[in-house]
């Protein structure tokens, strides 16, 4: 097992170095400069000249990597070129937690529903509430978050004004955002939970449990869900995974101080140092989910660590 762990934690810290020289060449190749967006319609040489080598921009490609890789080493993401003088460990610091407890908020909301929901569809197959749970899961996967978002605010927020139509600090405002954000994680944990049921059920273990005269809810409870427990655990990573990038439209949308909308935000006025500290801070997190996933999988089937 700790071989296994180690062996995954070595690969996830490669692809995490891979994604940085990404991330930093996908930043630098995109199109604007950020010393004519701080100056605007000025015009002057001399000054440009000066922010830049402040900046460091004057330096080569290469100089300017080691550089961002080890001050981001030491936990310095250098200053926003957009907001001079403030730090973007800082800001990062102050959007981070927003976006984390909304991408939380509606994977435990996938989760709570769409596990019960595809325990049901799987134990009805070929009923009613079957059929109504494909349904459901089929248009989940189909819509995409900022549609969900649009209609959620013309119907609920203008239309009944039951809830805000942006905002952040309440309850009340986790709502529309969440509801948005939680249609296809729900979906996908509902698709994968009713199929590693299906695959299970079938099981001799299965039927021998049913011929002992236990319960259908023991049954399932005991044999079926801890071997479909793994196609689980692999899509709720995933949703988690989805919320955050889902994040990037809904808190634009909805006007939440996430961390998506100050990467937007960061796009637009070419501030490198933020979108360099958000990409690779989402690369930490995507990798960190998987390498979760993996020691999850090798805990709950064995079988998977001795291959």
């Amino acid at each position: 097992m700790i071989r296994f762990v180690v062996h995954r934690c070595a690969v996830t810290l490669l692809l995490l170095a891979a994604t940085s020289v990404l991330v930093f060449v996908v930043g630098r190749l995109a199109p604007g400069d950020p010393v004519q967006l701080l100056l605007g319609d000025l015009r002057d040489p001399v000054l440009e000249g000066r922010i830049r080598r402040e900046l460091g921009l004057d330096r080569p490609l290469w100089e300017q990597y080691v550089r961002f890789v080890g001050q981001a080493l030491r936990g310095d993401l250098g200053q926003s070129y957009a907001s001079p003088g403030r730090a973007i460990s800082g800001m990062v610091g102050q959007a981070l937690p927003v976006t984390a407890r909304l991408a939380a908020v509606t994977v435990g909301v996938a989760i709570l529903v769409g596990v019960p929901l595809g325990i049901l569809s799987a134990a009805g197959r070929g009923t009613g509430p079957d059929v109504l749970a494909r349904l459901v899961a089929l248009g989940g996967m189909s819509v995409p978050s900022f549609v969900v978002a649009v209609v959620l605010i013309q119907w609920l927020a203008l239309g009944w004004h039951v809830v805000p139509v942006s905002g952040w600090g309440d309850a009340q405002h986790y709502l529309l955002p969440v509801a948005a954000l939680v249609v296809q994680p729900l979906a996908y944990i509902t698709r994968v939970t009713r199929a590693g049921v299906l695959r299970v059920l079938p099981e001799d273990y299965v039927r021998t449990a049913r011929s002992k005269g236990l319960s259908a809810a023991r049954v399932l409870a005991r044999h079926v869900l801890p071997s479909a427990a793994i196609s689980v655990i692999t899509v709720a990573g995933l949703a988690f995974s989805y919320a955050l990038t889902g994040a990037f439209v809904v808190e634009t949308i909805f006007r939440i101080p996430g961390l998506g909308q100050a990467a937007v935000g960061a796009l637009f006025l070419r501030d490198y140092p933020m979108i360099q500290a958000v990409g690779l801070l989402y690369a930490a997190i995507f990798l960190g989910m998987g390498l979760i996933a993996d020691v999850g999988y090798a805990l709950v089937d064995p079988r998977v660590r001795y291959r």
